[in-house]
């Protein structure tokens, strides 16, 4: 409700004013197009039913319609933010874009203005489930049960509470905004580093595949641990979707054993780009670039197929959904981890809890390795 666009969409019921939420009558009705698939459609509106509404009067309810056909009903006792979320039958949507009215039971007088109200709405539409607020609290609901299990699974010997509390001021340290690399910039827990750099040992990789470049200081990182393998004639493809390179772009091991790409690490012609260079080769995946669940998902379901038996996509950053760190983001890399190894996508990768034996680790349960046994390094 707070762009330009939504003032074409109002049909009636709905006042004008600068802020970003508004205030509608007790019945308003607006025009609102469907997703364009024929995936489950979901009414979902974002709105708070004021003191105003809820001075006199004990309980309100609210019915919601698409083209004249009810989708559902709410009662509130109690002023306060709500999301509304109802199905949307099929039928109700044959005509487009939709008719959806609103009504309360009840109403309400705005006093500096002397109007007659009902809700203060921040936004409304129809949505495919997976963009409604009740999924992603689902998701984010999943992704802390996961969590527990992760640390659970650690079997080490400290609790799971103490665990959790480690993590929590681990990720609060300002240091995480002033480290470097040779002098390139890098948000990397130098735990994880010391983790990777034994993964990188194991597995002898021809190439390391990164999503999310940054300045370059983790690209940087790689290639430093490539040369003290002695591994020259291995290298780092990194990828992200700005360059701010320019600093690292000049040290020596960058130019002997990164390629940067730039653009989307989900684009198909850079994934198809990689996959040729990697194909029959050892490789490591890191992937640290959008934590939003959905990206970290097709990423996860493209880059695991370059992943060679034996070796790893490390999934970076699934503590802030999962602790969570982060819980305003929303669903992030946890969500996407736990749904992609429940998927035939994921059915060869196993987490490795192993390699978080340090506990203060950005990747819990992001270890994943692929299942199988190394192909034999090629004599020199």
């Amino acid at each position: 409700m707070g762009n330009e666009n939504y003032k074409s969409r109002v049909l009636r019921g709905v006042y004008e004013g600068p802020n970003l939420w508004k205030w509608t009558e007790p019945s308003f009705a607006l025009s609102l197009d469907p997703p364009a698939d024929s995936k489950p459609t979901f009414l979902e509106m974002d709105l708070t039913v004021p003191d105003e509404l809820m001075g006199k009067n004990p309980a309100v309810t609210l019915v919601a319609k698409v083209n004249g056909a009810e989708v559902g009903r709410q009662a509130y006792q109690k002023a306060d933010r709500y999301f509304f979320a109802r199905p949307v039958p099929a039928e109700a949507l044959k005509q487009r874009p939709a008719v959806v009215e609103f009504a309360v039971d009840h109403s309400g007088t705005d006093f500096p203005s002397g109007r007659t109200v009902g809700l203060i709405v921040f936004s409304v539409g129809l949505k495919e489930y997976e963009q409604t607020a009740e999924y992603r609290d689902a998701q984010m609901a999943e992704s802390r049960l996961a969590f527990e299990k992760v640390l659970k699974q650690r079997d080490l010997q400290i609790p799971v509470e103490k665990q959790r509390e480690l993590m929590k001021l681990f990720h609060d340290l300002p240091v995480w905004d002033s480290l470097s690399f040779h002098n390139v910039r890098i948000i990397k827990n130098p735990l994880d580093l010391w983790m990777l750099q034994q993964i990188a040992y194991e597995v002898q990789p021809d190439f390391v595949i990164e999503t999310g470049t940054w300045y370059g200081g983790s690209a940087l990182y790689w290639a430093h641990t490539l040369n003290g393998m002695g591994l020259e004639n291995a290298r780092v493809l990194t990828v992200d979707i700005q360059d701010l390179t320019k600093g690292a772009s000049t040290h020596p091991l960058w130019k002997k054993y990164v390629e940067f790409s730039l653009g989307s690490s989900t684009d198909p012609v850079i994934v198809a780009k990689f996959a040729q260079r990697v194909k029959g080769m050892r490789t490591i995946v890191n992937l640290d670039s959008d934590h939003s669940m959905h990206h970290v998902l097709n990423e996860l379901r493209m880059y695991a197929p370059l992943v060679s038996p034996g070796s790893y996509i490390a999934v970076e950053d699934t503590h802030l959904d999962g602790v969570p760190t982060h819980p305003e983001q929303g669903p992030g890399p946890m969500a996407a981890v736990r749904q992609f190894l429940a998927s035939d996508a994921g059915r060869d990768f196993e987490q490795d809890f192993t390699r978080e034996a340090m506990v203060m680790t950005s990747y819990p349960g992001g270890f994943l390795r692929r299942k199988g046994t190394p192909a034999p390094r090629p004599a020199p």
